[in-house]
């Protein structure tokens, strides 16, 4: 079943890379002061680690409401990411497991929901 499952997250992930002119953002955090700053995939592959199912590099943009005082981080960050069980989200050598311990859902669990659940049509 994890064979099926990670086939067709490649799949979805390389149609969807094809298909996209733009990096995927997975999470936008919303902040008091009209700040926004977004995550995106830039890159994905199979993944370096046994252990893991796919590596990512992740972007990070930050603009406000108006769309003043953009910027865009130069660095691409890696993260792995395992879709099956125990699911977890890999980044800097520490481990975090799927669904997190956390209240609401955040950037690891939109990350992993990004790559490893194929789009509805």
């Amino acid at each position: 079943m994890r064979t099926v499952l990670s086939a067709v997250a490649i799949e979805t992930l390389l149609l969807t890379s094809a298909a996209a002119t733009e990096p995927l953002v997975f999470h936008r955090a919303h902040f008091p002061d009209h700040t926004v700053v977004s995550l995106s995939i830039v890159g994905n592959r199979a993944a370096a680690s046994v252990g893991y199912d796919f590596d990512v590099l992740i972007s990070l943009s930050q603009t406000s409401v108006d769309g003043e005082g953009a910027y865009s981080d130069p660095g691409k960050h890696k993260a792995s990411v395992r879709c099956g069980p125990p699911a977890a989200v890999s980044m800097g050598n520490v481990d975090y497991q799927i669904p997190n311990s956390g209240v609401e859902p955040d950037w690891k669990d939109d990350l992993w929901r990004a790559v490893c659940t194929p789009p509805v049509s």
